[in-house]
């Protein structure tokens, strides 16, 4: 059995940090991607393709998300595809997977029942309240003699890997209980970056990134199992459109101010590349402005960027102050500054040695 796993799609993701042009762009990447795994699935003959959790953003989302929902997940025309409710867009009263006009092939998993794939079954474990006490996964029957091929799909985080995990933390999932009960594969979601979690137990991670601090996301999981009790051969296959990057930086040589340009300038899509930097250290005065400058110019260019260069600091040479001593008043403004322990202090510097560097200009 050969099959697709994803999970954690989040269509019609808010992504409120950013500014709503950019957001909006983000979000049809998302559905862009959605019918990008459409097309692996069918160049890959898949048997099925799982969704574990999560597809949409919330309950509340409007009529329009849900048609593009719906209009994405029709490209998996002709394979079968089975999804069920994640903490997002739990099976609840209001769902917002219920008010989908699923196309044909596509099935909403909202009942603890297997469903035959081929030979090979599939045992979904839906959230029906966006926090489940009970492990959602206890219902998994084990393994009959002569069964086929065996897969659970549930949405959580597992026991013993969840962070801070106690007795009071919903949609924990005894995942060591399940292969003990004979699954050949559990199809997880919630975690958005890939990870395994044993040889037949792993998160297939978002297809898009939300955030910065995930860890291996943009990926889904080709799943190829050759019969009962074999080890599954798991093949993460990266998908997303947009890229995340974070990056530290710390300058001590005004060199790196230009590296800085040219690793910007490198970058393929920019308008799909959100950056993240921290920045420390110091440059000179016109490090310091050539630093503002690029910055300036890369936000415009990119996707989104941010970053922290009011923790870089301007330390002005001899030469930086020798040229802002020239005239008795700004002689008298520098010493003031100079001796200033005012947080301002630094980027009124700045903005007087920039004024001086172009009164200098255009006096030539």
């Amino acid at each position: 059995m050969k099959l697709l796993h994803t999970a954690d799609l989040q269509l019609g993701l808010k992504l409120h940090f950013l500014p709503p042009e950019t957001a909006a762009r983000m979000r049809s990447l998302r559905f862009a991607t959605l019918r990008r795994i459409a097309e692996l699935a069918r160049q890959e003959q898949v048997d099925c393709v799982l969704i574990a959790g999560d597809v949409l953003e919330d309950n509340a989302l409007k009529a329009d998300t849900l048609q593009q929902a719906t209009d994405a997940l029709a490209c998996f025309d002709g394979i079968p595809v089975i999804m069920i409710p994640g903490n997002h867009d739990a099976g609840t009263a209001d769902s917002a997977l219920a008010r989908l006009e699923l196309p044909k092939g596509v099935v909403l998993a909202t009942r603890r029942e297997s469903i035959a794939v081929g030979d090979a079954a599939v045992y979904p474990c839906p959230l029906m309240r966006r926090h489940e006490m009970d492990d959602p996964t206890a219902w998994l029957p084990a393994r009959q003699p002569g069964e086929g091929i065996r897969i659970a799909m549930a949405h959580g985080g597992v026991i013993n890997f969840a962070q801070n995990a106690d007795s009071e933390t919903p949609n924990l999932i005894d995942a060591n209980a399940i292969v003990a009960k004979g699954f050949d594969y559990v199809a997880m979601g919630d975690w958005h970056g890939t990870f395994r979690y044993n040889d037949r137990v792993w998160y297939s991670g978002a297809h898009e990134a939300t955030r910065h601090k995930e860890v291996d996301p943009g990926n889904v999981l080709l799943v190829e199992i050759a019969a009962p009790g074999a080890v599954p051969v798991v093949t993460p296959v990266p998908v997303a459109s947009a890229r995340w990057i974070s990056r530290a930086i710390e300058f001590t040589d005004d060199a790196q101010v230009e590296e800085l340009g040219a690793w910007f300038g490198a970058l393929p899509e920019r308008s799909h590349t959100l950056v993240a930097l921290s920045l420390s250290g110091a440059l000179t005065l016109g490090a310091r402005d050539a630093l503002d400058v690029l910055l300036a110019d890369n936000a415009e260019r990119l996707a989104y960027l941010r970053h922290d260069a009011h923790k870089v600091f301007a330390q002005p040479t001899e030469a930086d102050l020798a040229a802002m001593n020239g005239e008795s008043f700004m002689a008298a403004a520098l010493a003031r500054l100079q001796g200033s322990a005012d947080d301002a202090a630094p980027d009124a510097l700045r903005l007087m040695y920039r004024l001086q560097q172009e009164a200098a200009n255009a006096s030539v």
